[in-house]
């Protein structure tokens, strides 16, 4: 059955590609973009001092995504797994575990890095796939300007205005292996359209893996609140909870006694306020104060004891930024932000006591054009961590902009992760079965010491967008956490060396037609550990094609590839290739009133076996049916 369904959606996306309309140039009066993330100031894509994936509304849509986790497959050197049917995983350029920990992820200005784990719980984010507006990806270090933990890469997340969102949604999906969502959006304005407000929820349930305890459950609270005080200042308030079970079990068979088949229950809510302060002159205040707080409940009895792997976080966390024009070729940011996080993780630190730790930070970034030609980007953090001291992250970047539609530039930086409270505090007693695991103690950061070189490019009158860069990390003072199914003692032991490319296109011919590709190549040297060579992999493909036609109809193709690897972890099996083909077809009924209706077919074909970190963890090909009804 799931043979025939595909190749009809095949046939219907091959077949209906003569109808499709040419008109309406999508970027016809769009300037050359601009991003935030690179250095927290608005700068074209072409000067900013790094390669950044920029994945707009219409490409989330277009990719057919049914996670947050999902859309990251169209990142070049990204790597998507999960550790099971329930616990998505995402990293960047390798060297990762089942919980990545060098990608940074920012929502609306604030971080959601977890204190436990370190990295981000994917399955818990505080954000809905339909309420992101725009999600800007720094391929690269980028502590000076989002702080400790940006070590490979950040994923910064903006959320939907009420003003962007149609006034009503909902949706429901299901595929054929029993996965529902749920999904309901009201959005409105008030106060002579100051004050705009948009309200989510969404249900959700799986299997997950056919042969892995992994059935999930999840319901979810999103909001957000825009109050425009008055022509210079407004607030911003966002609020998010959820509450979910996740079934899990150890796939090895002989862990299983210890790591039974059970259900856990996680809970997550996330809250922030900022306050923008715009003067006539384009000088800008503005302030973060964000709250998140992680609870997973998990205790059970083996053999007469009882195992106690309960887990809860909270994290405090307050920025302030400045930016000002120094001249009329220099702009500077700067800002001091805090941070205090509180874990109680009683397995991994023997203690039934909460451990604290606090982070004092300051950082800045300057834009100097010294010629027409030539900018140079100079950024800078000091920061100063409870746990591990002070710490600097310096970069440096060059970029020529060669001609008025591409630019050349060389990027150095150094940065740095700060071991999480679970490894610096670790000592995990097992009397069981007789295992022990320590820290040393006062571990050191991680370093990387990164180059880069770059061209950006647009061409076409800005349908075609361009991004090619090649690199070179050092990585130092690596711990050793995930090397072997348990070492003994945890410390900085490790090092690697990483070179490779990447390219990412973009093409957008007309509003009816996206095109998008990313390709990386990396491979590692001078590795202390061959697991750490092979957490790389060597080669990662992406290809999307979306069309809409005149009388309704849309159709969709994505293809993803990455060649083989093996996450960082004793349990964890070797890879083999990993291929997807997707493909869709959907139709949208205009009814009257300004409502719309969207039926949706989307099948997901593993072409290979994908193996996701298990052998047990077999990916299926499914079968999604969605219906959307938007009232504008």
């Amino acid at each position: 059955m799931i043979r025939y369904t595909l190749k009809a959606l095949l046939l219907l996306c091959l077949t209906s590609a003569s109808q499709a309309e040419h008109e309406g140039i999508f970027f016809d009066n769009q300037i050359i973009p601009v991003v935030l993330s690179a250095t927290k100031l608005p700068q074209q894509q072409r000067e900013a001092p790094a390669s950044i994936t920029v994945i707009d509304r219409a490409l989330i849509e277009a990719s057919g995504a049914t996670d947050v986790a999902d859309i990251f497959r169209l990142v070049p050197g990204m790597q998507i797994g999960n550790s099971r049917g329930n616990f998505p995983i995402v990293a960047y350029q390798g060297l990762s575990s089942e919980f990545p920990q060098g990608v940074q992820v920012i929502i609306d200005g604030s971080s959601v890095y977890s204190p436990i784990f370190g990295g981000v719980i994917w399955s818990l984010l505080p954000v809905l796939l339909e309420d992101i507006e725009r999600v800007e990806v720094v391929r690269g270090p980028n502590n000076t300007s989002f702080g400790a933990n940006s070590f490979q890469g950040v994923i910064n997340i903006t959320t939907a205005h009420a003003s962007q969102v149609p006034e009503l949604s909902s949706s429901f999906k299901l595929n054929n292996n029993q996965a529902e969502r749920a999904f309901l959006r009201f959005s409105n304005s008030q106060v002579n359209d100051r004050l705009n407000y948009r309200i989510s929820v969404a249900s959700e349930k799986s299997e997950g893996y056919k042969k892995l305890a992994d059935d999930f459950s999840k319901q979810q609270l999103s909001s957000r609140i825009d109050f425009r005080l008055n022509t210079h200042n407004t607030l911003q308030f966002n609020f998010s909870a959820l509450d979910s079970i996740r079934q899990t079990r150890n796939p090895i068979a002989i862990a299983v006694p210890i790591d039974p088949k059970r259900d856990r229950n996680e809970s997550s809510q996330f809250a922030q306020l900022i306050w923008e302060h715009q003067k006539p002159n384009a000088e800008q205040f503005n302030a973060h104060l964000s709250f998140h707080h992680f609870d997973g409940k998990d205790k059970y009895n083996v053999a007469s004891n009882t195992l106690d792997l309960t887990t809860e976080s909270t994290t405090w966390n307050i920025d302030i930024e400045h930016i000002q024009a120094l001249s009329d070729s220099q702009r500077l940011i700067w800002g001091l932000g805090a941070l205090h996080e509180s874990v109680y993780a009683p397995f991994r630190t023997n203690s039934k006591t909460n451990h604290t730790n606090t982070r004092l930070r300051l950082f800045g970034n300057l834009e100097s054009y010294l010629t027409n030609k030539l900018i140079l980007n100079i950024g800078g953090l000091v920061e100063h961590d409870k746990l591990s001291g002070v710490n600097t992250s310096p970069r440096i970047t060059f970029s020529y902009l060669a001609s008025a539609k591409g630019a050349y530039r060389l990027t150095a930086t150094q940065a740095y992760r700060t071991p999480v409270i679970t490894e610096e505090k670790r000592e995990i007693l097992l009397p069981v079965v007789g295992i022990i695991q320590s820290s040393t103690g006062h571990l050191d950061p991680e370093t990387v010491r990164s180059v880069e070189a770059g061209y950006h490019g647009i061409f076409l009158q800005n349908k075609l967008n361009t991004d090619l860069k090649f690199f070179q990390n050092h990585y130092e003072r690596l711990i050793n956490n995930n090397l072997s199914i348990a070492p003994k003692v945890l410390d900085n032991q490790h090092h690697a060396r990483t070179y490779g490319t990447e390219l990412e296109v973009n093409f957008r011919p007309n509003r009816k037609n996206i095109i998008h590709m990313g390709y990386a190549y990396t491979r590692v040297n001078h590795a202390s550990d061959e697991r750490l060579e092979t957490s790389v992999p060597k080669h990662n493909f992406n290809l999307l094609f979306s069309r809409q036609y005149t009388n309704g109809w849309h159709s969709g193709l994505e293809y993803y590839y990455m060649s083989k690897m093996q996450y960082l972890g004793g349990q964890n099996d070797p890879q083999s290739p990993y291929q997807r083909l997707d493909l869709s077809v959907g139709k949208i009924f205009k009814l009257a009133n300004n409502q719309t209706i969207d039926i949706t077919l989307d099948a997901q074909l593993a072409l290979n076996k994908n193996i996701d970190l298990h052998q047990q963890a077999t990916a299926d090909n499914l079968i999604y049916l969605g219906v959307q009804y938007h009232v504008e």
